[in-house]
């Protein structure tokens, strides 16, 4: 199941997140993939993807196939042939490298490069640095940790009023309580 990341020709810092591994399916060892961006085409699946978790260093793995049931995406991995196997890798995280992703279009970002932007509220100041990106249905959601806490902030242009990326700086306008 395992292979060596080196033989890849990729390093941890060439990969980027594009799902996260959900419960067990079914009684043969498939896993849900839980997509960064639900309107993702797959193109990126191959026969090795990448995981990584908290306990769980940056691993590539020999994947036996991806396949769709109903309206989920499901992957099977060599060697995870149970659902108390699969579910060992439930919560990680599946990366790929760069390369093998399209350049998003237009106002679209890869999570990967808005993690760690600082964010800054125009009439309030710095709010902190986005740490998660999440799929709300009709829109993503800014996951933003600073001093303050915890805020959330819908990825709109109502409340997104600039991003630079190349500078790692957002600026947004978002009412409070």
């Amino acid at each position: 199941m395992l292979v060596e990341l080196h033989d890849q020709g990729y390093g941890p810092s060439d990969l980027v997140g594009v799902a996260r591994l959900g419960k067990p399916w079914g009684v043969r060892g498939d896993i849900t993939v839980r997509l960064d961006n639900p309107h993702s085409d797959c193109e990126w699946t191959a026969d090795v993807a990448f995981l990584h978790g908290e306990a769980f260093p940056h691993q590539a793995v020999e994947v036996e196939r991806w396949h769709g049931k109903g309206g989920k995406v499901l992957v099977k991995f060599a060697g995870i042939n149970s659902p108390e196997d699969a579910k060992a890798l439930t919560h990680l995280n599946v990366l790929v490298p760069r390369d093998w992703i399209d350049t998003p279009a237009g106002d679209e970002h890869l999570v990967a490069d808005l993690i760690g932007v600082t964010v800054t509220d125009v009439e309030r100041g710095e709010i902190g640095t986005i740490r998660d990106v999440f799929n709300a249905g009709a829109t993503d959601v800014w996951v933003i940790k600073g001093s303050g806490g915890e805020v959330m902030i819908p990825a709109v242009k109502d409340f997104v009023l600039e991003l630079d990326l190349t500078a790692r700086t957002a600026s947004v306008r978002y009412e409070t309580e």
